[in-house]
């Protein structure tokens, strides 16, 4: 660990406590999306979570995704110190914890969902990955990197590779990482962190103030898939999603915030915008369909030092 990562976490408490960093954050007249995945585990506890949407209510204004766009897409300048709140991927926690959260502090936000794993009733692919390989004895997990010519690469090197790879090929290293984990149960925190929504737990969530966008039918790498792949993920997302919910879906979310020109033009022609994983700021110039967000954090000191500094 570097000196300067070491010391980071002093360094956003003092910001925070000496209102530094809202002093710095103010000074940026800018609009901003902020990212949430699971929410309740520790990555993003409950009360971190909790503590980061009342800083915002009290320091911002928190708008629904739509307004903001609308005032991009009208060219308009008075967006300053404008937030929209989203989550990415549907999980179940994100029902059972954030709506209650957001419902309570009023506060609107849009929940991407992938309608092909929300109906099969699995994980994201990655994460299923990830938890099988975590599973399995060092030995037994060098002799399987070993036999995807990985040798020597750690966890999140190899899902980093499996990102890389085409569709047809990633489907069947995931293959082979089941078969060699067949006896793989996943735990109560597991399911806690990675289960999804169900179709009738997101036609519960109410409509004046979650927005159900798309995030890709099954969440792949869009960059890696093919032009009938792209519009099976990208443009037929939109159509399931609208049916099974019967609600209309405008926005869309790049997975792992991936896209080339290809992919950035089928979601133009699709969708009104599309949000990126790329940090940083919305000014009144931005791309609809390429729009910046903020990762949450652990805690509200370092969630206050991201809103000046979006790469810290």
């Amino acid at each position: 660990m570097s000196l300067r990562t070491a010391i980071a976490p002093l360094a956003h408490a003092i910001g925070h406590a000496a209102g530094f960093s809202l002093t710095r954050a103010k000074e940026f007249p800018v609009a901003r999306i902020i990212t949430f995945h699971a929410v309740g585990v520790p990555s993003c506890s409950t009360n971190a979570f909790t503590a980061q949407l009342e800083y915002l209510t009290q320091n911002f204004r928190v708008v629904p995704l739509a307004e903001l766009v609308a005032a991009l897409r009208e060219g308009r300048k008075d967006i300053a110190h404008w937030v929209a709140l989203t989550f990415d991927d549907g999980t179940r926690n994100n029902g059972l914890i954030a709506a209650p959260i957001l419902k309570r502090l009023s506060l609107p936000a849009t929940f991407f969902i992938c309608p092909g794993l929300v109906g099969r009733g699995v994980w994201l692919w990655n994460h299923e990955a990830r938890e099988r390989l975590r599973s399995l004895p060092p030995t037994e997990f060098a002799a399987l990197t070993d036999s995807f010519g990985r040798t020597g690469d750690h966890l999140e090197a190899v899902i980093k590779w499996m990102k890389t790879l085409p569709l047809h090929s990633r489907a069947h290293i995931e293959r082979v990482i089941r078969d060699a984990t067949a006896n793989f149960r996943p735990s109560d925190a597991q399911r806690t962190e990675f289960d999804l929504m169900n179709w009738d737990e997101l036609k519960a969530l109410d409509p004046a103030l979650i927005t159900l966008g798309a995030h890709s039918t099954n969440h792949p790498i869009l960059a890696n898939c093919s032009p009938e792949e792209l519009v099976r993920e990208v443009r037929d997302c939109r159509t399931l999603l609208e049916g099974e919910l019967g609600r209309p879906v405008e926005f869309f979310c790049y997975p792992n915030g991936d896209f080339n020109p290809q992919v950035s033009q089928l979601a133009h022609v699709t969708y009104t915008a599309a949000v990126t994983t790329q940090p940083g700021f919305v000014k009144p110039d931005a791309d609809p369909h390429q729009l910046p967000r903020l990762n949450c954090c652990a805690t509200l000191p370092h969630f206050a030092w991201r809103l000046h500094r979006p790469t810290a």
